[in-house]
C-alpha cells in the first residue's frame, strides 16, 4: 500500500478501487454484462483502436522530445498517463464538434484559466484513504442525483441544494488544500510540481495539431461516404475527390461546410461538380 501511495495519491486510489468495484459489478450482473462487453468492444473496435495508437504514439514522440530537453522525466509518467486517458481520449470523441478553428481555440482558452491552478492545487493534498474512500460514493451519488433533477424544471429547489452540497465539498478540499501549502510550502513549490502542472497544458497545446488533422479526416470521410450516390462510376468518384480535396485543402471549416451544403446532388462530369463547389465556397 505505501509504495501506490508513493505513485498516487489516496483520492486517486480511492477513484481506482471504486472504479474496480462498479466495472466488475456491472461486468458480473447477467442483465449488464453483455451490454458492458459490447461497450468495450464498441470503444476497441479495430477503427478506433488505431486512432488511440496514432494518438499514443505520438504523445510519446512528444514525451521523448521534452525528455530530450530535460523538461521531462519518469517522475511525470502518471501525469502523462492521466492526461491521456482524460484530456486527449475525451477530445477525441468530442472533434465531431470541430467545425472551425474556434473548436482548438476554445480547448487552449480552458487549459489556460486560472481554475487549472485551482483544480491542481485542490487535487495536489488528499485527505486519509479511508476519508477519500468513503467519501468517494456520497460525491458520486450526489453528482448523479444531480444529473437527473437537471433534467426536469420542477426539482429546481432540489438541484440548487445538491448543487450547493457540490460546492462545499469542493470548497472543504480547497480549503484543506490552502491549509497544507501554507505548512508545507518548501515540498509544494518544487521543480517536479511546476512541471506537473506545465506539463498538462503543453502537451494540450502540442496535441492541437494531431486533433486538428483527425477532425479533418473524419469530416472528409463523413463526405466522401456520398460520392457514390453522386456518381456509380469509380472513376468519377476519384475525380470528384481530387476536386473537392483541391477546393478545400486542409482548411475545416471548408471542408465542413462541403459536408452540409453538398448533399442530394447528382454528378454527371466532372465539371458539374466543379460548379457545385464554386456556388458553396
Amino acid at each position: 500500500m505505501k509504495q501506490l501511495q508513493e505513485i498516487f495519491s489516496n483520492r486517486e486510489l480511492a477513484l481506482i478501487i471504486w472504479t474496480a468495484i462498479i466495472g466488475m459489478f456491472f461486468a458480473f450482473k447477467i442483465s449488464f454484462g453483455k451490454s458492458f462487453i459490447n461497450l468495450v468492444r464498441s470503444f476497441f473496435a479495430p477503427k478506433l483502436t488505431i486512432v488511440y495508437l496514432i494518438m499514443l504514439l505520438y504523445t510519446i514522440t512528444i514525451l521523448l522530445i521534452l525528455k530530450y530537453f530535460d523538461l521531462w522525466d519518469f517522475t511525470l509518467l502518471k501525469d502523462s498517463i492521466l492526461w491521456f486517458t482524460t484530456f486527449a481520449i475525451v477530445t477525441f470523441f468530442k472533434i465531431d464538434k470541430a467545425s472551425n478553428n474556434g473548436f482548438f481555440l476554445k480547448i487552449l482558452n480552458e487549459n489556460f484559466k486560472l481554475t487549472l491552478f485551482l483544480e491542481f492545487l485542490s487535487n495536489f493534498y488528499s485527505f486519509n484513504f479511508w476519508i477519500e474512500f468513503f467519501i468517494f460514493p456520497f460525491i458520486l451519488i450526489i453528482t448523479l442525483l444531480k444529473s437527473v433533477s437537471e433534467l426536469d424544471s420542477k426539482n429546481k429547489m432540489l438541484t440548487n441544494l445538491l448543487s450547493n452540497i457540490i460546492a462545499i465539498i469542493g470548497l472543504l478540499y480547497f480549503v484543506f488544500a490552502i491549509y497544507k501549502t501554507f505548512h508545507d510550502y518548501q515540498n509544494f513549490f518544487s521543480v517536479h510540481n511546476l512541471n506537473s502542472l506545465i506539463l498538462p497544458v503543453l502537451l494540450s497545446f502540442v496535441s492541437i495539431p494531431l486533433f486538428y488533422f483527425l477532425a479533418l479526416y473524419n469530416t472528409y470521410e463523413q463526405l466522401f461516404l456520398r460520392l457514390p450516390i453522386m456518381n456509380s462510376d469509380s472513376k468519377i468518384q476519384k475525380k470528384l475527390k481530387f476536386q473537392i480535396f483541391y477546393k478545400a485543402n486542409l482548411n475545416l471549416a471548408k471542408v465542413n461546410l462541403l459536408r452540409d451544403k453538398l448533399t442530394n446532388f447528382d454528378v454527371k462530369n466532372v465539371t458539374d461538380i466543379q460548379d457545385k463547389l464554386n456556388s458553396i465556397i
